[in-house]
């Protein structure tokens, strides 16, 4: 039987997804790998597999329940040739470093990913590395949130201790507000400072262990800080681009990641701080993987990431050039009456992607996380003007008619 250090396997965990980033982030770790001359195995819950959502193309697909640990051993066991094991979802991760230490392959210890899959832990770790960080309290209940707004000065954000797509994130201005944006949080939740400034994410892999940092993406929110958009590169000045790539290196090498993609987000606040977020060890969501591999021409993202894991050469990237973003449609409330105009729309070769999630009849609520968002726009340019041009032009030429409670609108 062979084993990993001889064996062309590659286990890709979570290989089936709904969404359009998604997909197009399997489809492209699939095409890197056999470019390479990989097998992939797909793994995902027997729930998932049931339903008859998009499966990545792979040799096989196995059942998985890669939130149970020990199926996660007794699936190591049984297949020990596995070479590598990789993911691109946030919920994933954690299962991947299991796997990767019972497989006995190159992957992050387990301890690091539980880390930053915690905001909180990874708050504390990131300051106790001397990293400036807002304020934070994990809140047992609404009251011990209460005595930390009542201890710090506002505004605040409360949010899920390990949630993603900005599902449950809430902004308080008024410790009044605190009931209302604390109702339906899973106990117990993070209550933070407030950080002023505009926010950006760092796209990345790890390479011998260390952080290569690839690219500086802006990002666009709209109500209750669902993402809108995504410009890369970061419209940021020499020396913040230099500050902000030094410390997102930095502290994702005081987490103790040592392999995979990485995503990391931060802010530059009105005194020119950089203030670390979020890390993940997955790339990020949104098209954001189309934008680093558009600005890159020639670069495999998912391929480096593959290299690495294998003990392959991994060379250096490619300079960057033009640049790529993406706009996503928040549309509604209301009723869609009509939608025309989306096939010229995809017409356009400036477009990397676009997908439109609504159709005539569907009746649309309130946005309130990523995965409610009707629609995106993708699009490559020489520059950020081009870009902006070219979604700003495809978004007009899109026209959803809705009816509302105060007649119809667009």
């Amino acid at each position: 039987m062979p084993t990993p250090a001889d064996s062309d396997a590659v286990l890709v965990v979570g290989s089936t997804t709904p969404s359009p980033h998604g997909q197009d982030q399997l489809t492209r770790l699939a095409a890197q790998a056999r470019s390479r001359g990989l097998r992939l195995i797909g793994a995902d819950t027997p729930r998932a597999l049931e339903s008859g959502v998009w499966r990545m193309p792979a040799e096989v697909t196995l059942p998985l329940e890669y939130g149970d640990l020990d199926a996660c051993r007794d699936f190591a066991a049984a297949h020990p040739d596995v070479a590598a094991v990789v993911t691109v979802k946030e919920g994933c991760v954690l299962a991947v470093s299991h796997l990767a230490r019972a497989l006995g392959v190159a992957g992050n210890e387990p301890e690091a990913v539980r880390t930053v899959r915690t905001k909180d832990l990874c708050r504390a770790v990131l300051a106790e590395a001397g990293f400036v960080q807002p304020a934070f309290a994990v809140a047992a209940d609404r009251e011990e949130a209460a005595r930390f707004l009542a201890a710090t000065e506002g505004p605040w954000i409360v949010k899920p201790r390990d949630g993603m797509g900005s599902a449950g994130v809430a902004l308080v201005r008024d410790p009044g507000e605190l009931d209302a944006a604390t109702r339906g949080l899973e106990l117990p939740f993070l209550v933070e400072q407030f950080v002023e400034g505009p926010e950006y994410s760092a796209e990345g892999v790890m390479v011998g262990g260390k952080p290569r940092i690839l690219a500086l993406t802006a990002k666009r929110t709209g109500a209750g800080f669902v993402e809108t958009g995504h410009r890369t590169p970061a419209p940021l000045d020499p020396a913040t681009a230099a500050a902000a790539r030094d410390a997102v290196a930095g502290a994702v090498t005081a987490t103790g990641l040592t392999h995979g993609v990485l995503h990391a987000e931060f802010w530059v606040t009105p005194a020119g701080d950089i203030v670390l977020g979020e890390i993940h060890a997955r790339p990020g969501g949104d098209f954001i993987h189309a934008l680093v591999e558009e600005t890159h021409p020639g670069f495999e993202l998912y391929g480096t990431l593959l290299d690495d894991l294998l003990g392959r050469p991994v060379p250096e990237p490619p300079a960057a050039s033009g640049a790529a973003g993406a706009d996503f449609l928040v549309l509604g409330p209301g009723e869609v009456t009509s939608v025309t105009g989306w096939d010229t729309v995809t017409s356009d070769p400036a477009l990397v992607a676009a997908h439109l999630s609504v159709r005539a009849g569907d009746v649309l609520t309130e946005v309130t996380s990523s995965a409610d968002r009707h629609g995106l726009l993708v699009a490559k340019g020489t520059d950020l003007a081009a870009v902006d041009a070219t979604l700003t032009a495809a978004r007009a030429r899109l026209d959803v008619r809705l009816t509302t409670d105060v007649g119809e609108t667009r």
